[in-house]
């Protein structure tokens, strides 16, 4: 019987620690965020309220879809979504659709920095979890 050369059965070892993550068979979701446009909401709490009947998971997709030059996504931290502002963003999508993928579970903050839009409710954070 042959014994595997030890970078190998490193190798092998590494990948079955890692992979199963990717052979779960959990399929990815695409969450158009609010069901519509990502636009001036009846409300403030709209985008809270809609992301909150939801449960995102690791691997899914935010897809982000607006009027292009009208409106825009940034990622932010917690205090730039807090404060509606974006000094140091994390990402920025200008053009529509903008696809975020949620490679692992965390709390991930999203806002308009057009004009007064974010204080008037086009923003959102969304929480992930590990999937099931």
């Amino acid at each position: 019987m042959a014994i595997p050369c030890l970078p190998t059965a490193l190798l092998a070892g590494f990948l079955l620690l890692v992979a199963p993550p990717l052979w779960s068979g959990v399929a990815a979701t695409d969450h158009v965020i609010g069901d519509s446009l990502w636009s001036i909401p009846t409300s403030n709490d709209h985008y809270r309220v809609w992301a909150s009947n939801r449960t995102f998971f690791a691997g899914d997709n935010l897809v982000f879809r607006f009027d292009t030059g009208m409106y825009n996504v940034m990622q932010v931290g917690r205090g730039e979504y807090d404060a509606c502002t974006a000094e140091d963003p994390y990402q920025i999508f200008h053009t529509s659709p903008a696809v975020y993928h949620l490679e692992f579970p965390d709390v991930r903050y999203f806002i308009s920095t057009i004009g007064n839009y974010c204080s008037l409710g086009v923003k959102i954070y969304i929480p992930s979890e590990k999937p099931q």
